[in-house]
């Protein structure tokens, strides 16, 4: 497993930039290249997969790859970045590609649409995130073998990894109720494409809505939605719009961590404590999470997995599976102290950080 050193001396920065970087330090000023090309190299020198196995001097030798795998992502690098969770999906992606002797190619749509001539060079194709039905057909009909991380498009034709937000959502709620909360929030973004039933930004926030108007608890007043996708700072302004009012929830439900982290900054600055003022939880278990002041409760999705279970299911396709199949992976709520809670809990068997 390499050192922090290692990457360093690789990419030509500091041990600190380097531990920055890949502890999400959004405070950090460094440009998206860099912060890529430390993200890069460490996944080259297997500092983000350790292992325990020792390599043999066979499996050393280069060999041929026996597919080759497309991979094409609804969001840019940039965007990436600012959201590790799509990044560890595509980590685990990396990782079983190349456990499986695959080579990757990475796909990126231009001005002039998707590159299709380079569909047509690929064994298989991954679709990391919410593309529009036009989207999904138009992979389909240009690759044999799609699979889609993060939606589910025509199931009864593209294979798909999913996490249940639904269930998820119910978990935070449920907690969230018997913890005493009634003023709960909902602070989040939306993206859009038309031929969605729903705003794909607001399916976390549907969950919610429906869950709280079963319980007569919802409350338009304490959702603030934004426009921008998945950025701290949006969570910065939502909690100033909302501190501007003077009508503050007790609890905010964030669209994701990195909603979140805006959202503590903004109430730190506003000269309010977590979780004394108020308590806020996260969604996607982002590896900053843990160390926020204070740590942030949120639900962890299995997303470097999710990467995994999408090439495993390309090569059961490739051994002549016919028939599509749906991985819905469980989530998990990670309780931290960002979130007021009735009584001392033993967090040991709850946040395997600690």
């Amino acid at each position: 497993m390499a050192t922090l050193k290692e990457i360093a001396d690789k990419v030509g920065v500091s041990v600190a930039t380097v531990s920055r970087v890949l502890n999400y330090d959004e405070t950090l000023t460094v440009t998206p290249e860099k912060r890529k090309l430390i993200f890069e190299v460490a996944e080259e020198l297997e500092y983000m997969t350790p292992r325990n196995k020792k390599k043999s001097a066979s499996s050393k030798k280069a060999r041929t790859p026996a597919f080759r795998i497309g991979i094409i992502h609804f969001i840019s690098v940039e965007e990436e970045l600012a959201d590790p969770y799509y990044l560890s999906i595509r980590i685990g992606i990396e990782r079983k590609c190349q456990e499986l002797n695959y080579e990757l190619v990475k796909l990126f749509k231009s001005e002039d649409g998707y590159p299709l001539n380079q569909f047509k060079q690929i064994d298989g194709l991954i679709a990391i995130g919410k593309f529009s039905t036009e989207d999904a057909r138009l992979f389909k009909s240009n690759c044999k073998h799609v699979v889609a991380v993060d939606s589910s498009p025509f199931e009864e034709e593209i294979d798909s990894v999913v996490v249940d937000v639904d269930i998820a959502m119910k978990k935070v709620l449920t907690f969230a109720l018997q913890q005493g909360f009634s003023k709960i929030g909902f602070f989040g973004w939306h993206e859009k494409y038309s031929d969605y039933r729903t705003y794909l930004g607001e399916k976390r926030y549907t969950a919610f809505v429906e869950f709280l108007t079963e319980k007569n608890l919802f409350s338009q007043d304490y959702v603030y939605l934004d426009a921008a996708y998945s950025q701290s700072r949006g969570g910065y302004h939502l909690f100033m719009e909302a501190f501007a009012k003077d009508n503050m929830p007790e609890l905010i439900v964030a669209g994701n961590d990195s909603e979140a982290i805006g959202i503590m900054k903004a109430i730190h600055d506003s000269g309010l404590k977590i979780p004394e003022d108020i308590s806020i939880i996260g969604m996607n278990d982002i590896p900053i999470s843990r160390y926020t002041f204070p740590p942030l409760t949120t639900v962890k999705f299995q997303s470097e997995y999710m990467g995994e279970t999408a090439v495993d299911l390309l090569r059961e396709r490739f051994e002549q599976r016919t028939i599509p199949k749906k991985v819905t992976l469980p989530s998990q709520l990670i309780i931290r102290d960002s979130c007021r809670i009735k009584e001392t809990q033993i967090k040991g068997s709850q946040d395997e950080s600690q």
